[in-house]
This record gives C-alpha cells, structure tokens and sequence, in this order.
C-alpha cells in the first residue's frame, strides 16, 4: 500500500492542475480506469471539439459562469490563451436563494406534514337514500293493491322500514339540527302508515291511505335529498379553502435569528398564537399573522388578481401563496380560529358570535319540535275526523307539515355561505354576529384620505409669499417635516426635497399637532409652523396674505398647507392626493343600498367638497382632527341606526373604536383586523362588497327563517284541525324545503355575479 505522503503530493498536485477525478485515481494508485463505471453525457473540448466526457477529464478549468472540460494539457493552454472556438455559451452563475438553500438543507421539496390535507368529501345526495327509496315506492304500490289484507301489511311495514332507513342515513342530522327536527318527518310517515293500516283493518275499501302514507315516506326521503343537495355548494366552498391550508408548519428554532435555515417540522394542531412559522417560495402560510422578517411576494387571498409585497410589519391569512421570497410570520390565529376555517362555524345557533337569526332559527328548531310534538298530541285529542285512525292521521300530518330543518337551514346556510364568498376575496368577518351587522348598517363613514384616495399625495405647486424662494421654503418644510416618515404628507415633502436635490435646514423642537400640522424652531431661532388655517390661528398668525390661491387650490380638491416663519406666512404648499381607483363605483354600490354616505377628512371643506363631488358623495364633515372624527362617528350613531367606517387602522383608530361596524383596510390577519370586518388590501371596493354581502345574507337568513316559521306554523295548524291530511302535509312540506333550503346556493351565485372575483 502507498503511504499517505505520496498520495497527499499527487493530490496536490492534481489540484493545482485542474486534473479531473479519474486522472488523479491513475496518478495516485496507477491503476486503469474501470469500464464499468459510470459515465456522463459528453461535452465538446472548447478548444479542439473532441468529446470528453467530464467525469474523465483530462484537464478542469473554473470560470464564474461554469466548469470547463478540456481533454489534454495542450488544449488547456490554448484556452488560456483566449483559443476557445467551440466553447459553449453559459450563462453567468448566480447564488442559490434563501428558499433553494433550505430546501437543499432539507432535502425535500416540501415535507409530509406540511402537505395541504384531503379535504373530507361532502356526503352525496343520494349517499344512503336507496334503501329508503326502494322501500318507498314499494309501499306506495303496495298500497294501490292493498284491497288485500296482506298487501296492506306489506304497504305498512314497507313504510315503517323507509322510515327507519332515512333515519340511519341522516343520523348525523341529530347532532346538527336537534333531536325533533331529525326525528319528526320520519316518525309522522310511520304514523300515517299505521292510521291507514287501522282504516284498511276497520274498513275493506279504506285501502288508498296507504299508498298516501307511501307517498308521504317518499317525501320524507325526498327532504333529506334537498338538504344535501342545498349543502353541497356551500360546503363546496368552504372545502376548497380549508384545503388551501397545510396540515402543519416549519416553526424556527428559537436559538436562531431571522431567517435562520434550522426549524421543526410541526402539525398545525401544535402551533399556537406568538409562534412564529415560516413559509418559503411555493409553499403556503399556515397561521394568520404578521411577517417578522423576509422580504415575498405573496397571493394573498384565493381570488387575488396578482401577487402583493410582504414585508416586516405587514399581516397575512392562512392560505395565502408565496410566490416568491421567504417570510417568517408571527401567528395570531391558529387552529379552527383561522379566518378560510371560521366560516364553517358562522351558522351556528350558539355563543357570542351568533347572528340573531341563527339564534332564532335554533329556538324554533329546538322549541318548534316540542310544540309540533304538543301539537301532534292535541290532534289525537281534539281533531275533528272521525275513529281512532283519523285522529292517528292528524297526528301525522301535523309531524310531516312542520319544516323544521327548512327552518334551520334557511337561516344557517346564507350565513356561511356569505362569509365564505367573502373570505375568497379577501374578505374576512370576525364572526356571524358581525356579519349580520354588517348587513343593518344605516350610514357608513369614509376616511378620506388613504380610503377615497390614494393616501400618497404629491406636491404639484409652491406659492411663495412677499418674495420668499420657493426652494428654500420647501427645504424648510421638507425638514421640519422629516421626522414624521409614517405621516403621507411628510412623505410627500421629502420626496419633492430630494426630486429637487435640496440640502435641509437644520431645525429643531418638531412637534407635531394631529390633524392640524408641525411647529417647530428654525436654523435661526425663529418660530416654524405648517399646517392648516388653524394651526396658524392657534400660532396668531393671519393667513389673509395666503387665502387667495388657497381657496384656488382647494377649489380643485387640492390639499392646502400654510407655512409660517416668525409669525408671517412664508409660502403656500398644494398638495393632490388622487382619488382611489373604483372609489366611485364602490361608493354607488353602498348607496343603492339606501345607506347614506358621509366623507370624514381633515382637509379644508371646500377640498373635502370637491373630493365629494367626484365620487357622488353629498355629506361631507371636513376640518376633523383624529379624535374630532371618533366623535363625529359617535354623533352620527347618536342619530339612529348604525354607523360603520371604513379607514385604516393606523390612521383613523379613533373613529374606527366608535363605529357600530369598524372595517379595515389592509389589516386582516393582524391583531389591529381583529375588528368586525377586515380586508386584506386598501381597495374600497371590497368594503363595499363586505357590505353588499352582509346586507345580501342577512335579508337571505331572515327571509328564509320567517317565510318557514310562517307557512310552516300554518300548516301545522291546519294539520292539527284535521284540514290537511298525511299526504297532502307531505308534498306542501316538500314544497317548502324546495323553496328554502337552497338559499346559500342562491347567495353564492348572486355574489358570482354581482360580485365578481377580480383574480
């Protein structure tokens, strides 16, 4: 055996050369090449076009855009030499990104548990319902050839057995809508089987209540179609957005900082609210919440139109796609309080968050069953049909004639469909309470700025005053304004400094007055102030030198700003702050609401006025500070009905803590969304359709609630006085399901297409 001297030298050696692997093997064992061993795809020499394989390489030369695979000595000095005419072209490396250097740590593209889960398949329509139909109709043709003593019997029991089959199949009805909603159909066609068995018995030619009684158990069966068939859409839905969402998620190991490559692999059932998950290029968030760190480019809801930035401070929703990037996000909401998961509980009839007419359609459900059962009773008691078998028949009437589950559903499903409509387009309700809510709203206020319009304005004119420069009064206001970054005004400034490459006055004491504007000390000592008319008055200084081209510039729904310096105006600032794209077909969609529209803002009336005018808003209530627009809010409620708002967190946090419904822009996923509504982006149109589909839901939850307590408590009655028999209660109960159960179904393609998904 060679020593490890030698073979360190030859290694060496072969390095320093670029010699490939199998000429180092030869050199340090001289031993030939096996034949069996692996080759690869040959490449052409770049400096004579002789193939090489690259395994086998004479010669190796790395450059920044790739290896080189040269065949001799000779041919690599002739490709130092610049003598290369049959390279290849190759493009220039790049370094692997943050998402590749984790999935090549991991080795896997994207680990078991974080795979998205097989969403439980809705049961079928028909799934269960063929025993009970056979067995249906089998007593309905029994009961056409009962004039046989046995063929009656037949009929009978057949009944009874499609009566006990529908309810094995729908047991999981039980637990969803009560214990009489589930049993009283089925229980009334046994007794309308038994009341035409007892006549038949009584009386040979009383054979045709028995086909009736088969009929009756059809309709039963017929019932619990409907409902699974009115379900299937909305769960549909609301399936397709829980399957957005991976069953668990890569938490960061809490040794580590930013985005550090180690983590533990987690199901989603271990996550809790202050963890923090990341989620990496081509993967999905697991949690709502907010990035702590990376930079992505993310679909943020299912129906996005493009992709939107993410960055440190920004909220996202479980389910949403990174396209590209990787983030590491602080959850909020885990579990089933994520908000593509909440929806599913918002037709349910208990808790602090449930819409009231959930609430009353449960009540009905749960008290309407023991009344439909006292009524039944009574109708053996005191219905007037005669024998035993007429007063057994009423009883059945009255179970088959009461819709208790049309009563249920009608109220739950276009609640739950509604929010899950809306949480498809970025839309997210805190619960069905704010959500029904949402749908009463009597007047909503909007935040001018950062809601009607863009909230990034631009300074398009500087009126200087008595000889002042133009150029050294946007320095001194650019300055004074430099500190307050988060301000859209103070942006607008500095970005105009820096376009016009000014130098900044040193200033000092900024102190900023919400709502009205800055004062602060000059390079020379002197007094500073930039506001409004009444931040100047405040300072005593007249703005009568101004006021000409301020009302000029308001006129054109321009944003003025006065600027003082030692206790005379200096110059006049006009800013413009463009109206929001589809501000004015979001603000008409509220308004064929009947819902009035009131614009809140803090500039000059007559801005705020023509601002209104290009949206078609009428009430406009300008010159507010921050707080001054909470308790506008808060006058507006003072006057009856309910008052929304629609602004940004940030901004408008006070008037949004007096609205009936505050809804947020931009802010859903994070602690400042948690309010009854919040949207993903700053578009207005998605609070206008918050509202159209809160109004939607709430006239479809109610509508269908009364219409089957009404026509359901007539048919009871009728039932209860011996005017309907068994049959007949059957078929109109049918007919009601078919009128009411398919609400959701119905709201979901009103929202398709009134509101169409913008992605």
């Amino acid at each position: 055996m060679r020593t490890r001297e030698p073979a360190h030298a030859a290694l060496d050696s072969c390095l320093a050369r670029g010699r490939g692997l199998d000429a180092l093997l030869a050199q340090t064992y001289a031993a030939p090449v096996h034949p069996s061993r692996p080759t690869a795809p040959s490449r052409p020499c770049p400096a004579c076009g002789r193939p090489v394989d690259p395994l086998r390489a004479a010669e190796v030369v790395a450059l920044e855009t790739g290896l080189r695979f040269l065949c001799d000595e000779a041919c690599r000095k002739h490709f130092g030499e610049g003598e290369r005419p049959h390279e290849e072209p190759r493009q220039p490396r790049r370094d692997p990104t943050l998402t590749e250097l984790v999935r090549e740590a991991t080795r896997t593209t994207l680990p078991g548990a974080l795979r998205a889960p097989t969403a439980a398949q809705p049961e079928s329509a028909e799934e269960g319902l063929r025993l009970p139909l056979i067995a249906s109709l089998l007593a309905a043709v029994l009961g056409l050839a009962a004039t046989s003593l046995a063929a009656a019997w037949l009929s009978a029991g057949a009944t009874l057995l499609a009566s006990l089959a529908t309810l094995s199949s729908s047991a999981s009805l039980r637990r969803e809508v009560g214990f009489p909603a589930w049993l009283g159909a089925p229980l009334g066609a046994s007794l309308a089987a038994a009341a035409a068995l007892w006549a038949r018995l009584d009386d040979p030619t009383a054979w045709l209540g028995l086909a009736g009684a088969g009929v009756a158990s059809l309709a039963v069966v017929g019932r619990v179609w409907l409902d699974r068939r009115a379900r299937a859409p909305v769960h549909a839905v609301t399936s397709s957005l829980a399957e957005r969402i991976p069953r668990g998620a890569r938490v960061p190991r809490r040794d580590d900082d930013s985005l550090a490559l180690t983590y533990d692999e987690v199901r989603d059932e271990f996550v809790r609210s202050g963890d923090e998950v990341m989620a990496l290029e081509g993967e999905v968030v697991t949690v709502d919440g907010v990035v702590r760190a990376g930079d992505a480019m993310v679909w943020l809801h299912p129906t996005a139109a493009a992709p939107s930035p993410r960055k440190e401070g920004d909220p996202v929703l479980a389910g949403a796609r990174v396209e590209s990037g990787a983030i590491r996000v602080l959850a909020t909401r885990v579990g089933d309080e994520r908000a593509l998961l909440r929806m599913a509980r918002f037709g349910v009839d208990r808790g602090r968050g449930a819409a009231a007419s959930a609430r009353f359609a449960g009540r009905i459900t749960r008290w309407g069953g023991l009344f439909a059962f006292g009524a039944a009773l009574s109708g053996l008691a005191l219905t007037g049909m005669p024998g035993f078998a007429g007063r057994l028949a009423a009883a059945a009437a009255v179970l088959l004639a009461a819709p208790l589950l049309a009563a249920r559903r009608s109220a739950e499903l276009p609640l739950e469909a509604a929010a899950a409509a809306a949480a498809e387009r970025g839309i997210v309700f805190r619960d069905a309470l704010a959500l029904e809510t949402a749908g009463h709203l009597s007047v909503v206020a909007l935040s001018a700025r950062g809601t009607v319009t863009t909230g990034a304005p631009t300074v398009v004119a500087i009126h200087p005053i008595d000889g002042a420069s133009a150029d050294a009064s946007l320095a001194l206001a650019a300055a004074c304004e430099a500190t307050l970054t988060e301000h859209p005004i103070a942006r607008a400034l500095t970005a105009r400094a820096r376009e016009m490459k000014l130098s900044l006055p040193t200033v000092r004491r900024v102190l900023r007055k919400p709502g009205r504007g800055v004062t602060a000390v000059g390079p020379g000592g002197e007094p500073v102030a930039i506001g409004n008319r009444q931040l100047l008055l405040e300072q005593g200084v007249s703005v009568a030198a101004a006021e000409p081209e301020a009302e000029l510039e308001e006129a054109r729904g321009h944003t003025a700003l006065f600027m003082a310096v030692d206790g005379r105006v200096r110059a006049l600032l006009s800013l413009r702050d463009p109206v929001r794209a589809g501000a004015r077909a979001a603000i008409q969609r509220v308004l064929d609401l009947g819902v009035e529209v009131v614009l809140l803002g803090g500039d000059h009336r007559t801005t705020l006025e023509a601002l209104a005018s290009r949206v078609d808003i009428t009430h406009v209530k300008a010159d507010l500070t921050p707080v001054e627009r909470g308790a506008e809010v808060a006058r507006l409620g003072d006057a009856g009905g309910l008052v929304g708002l629609v602004g940004d967190p940030a901004r408008d946090g006070a008037a949004l803590a007096e609205a009936d419904v505050p809804i947020v822009l931009g802010a859903a996923g994070s602690p400042a969304g948690d309010h009854a509504v919040s949207l993903t982006t700053h578009d207005i149109r998605d609070a206008a359709a918050a509202i159209w589909i809160a109004r939607a839901a709430r006239d479809g939850a109610w509508r269908g609630a009364i219409a089957t307590v009404g026509i359901g408590g007539l048919m009871v009655t009728a039932s209860a006085l011996g005017l309907l028999d068994p049959t007949l209660a059957a078929l109109l109960a049918v007919a009601v399901d078919a009128l009411t159960l398919p609400a959701g179904a119905r709201l979901l393609r009103r929202v398709a297409l009134r509101i169409p998904a913008r992605g």
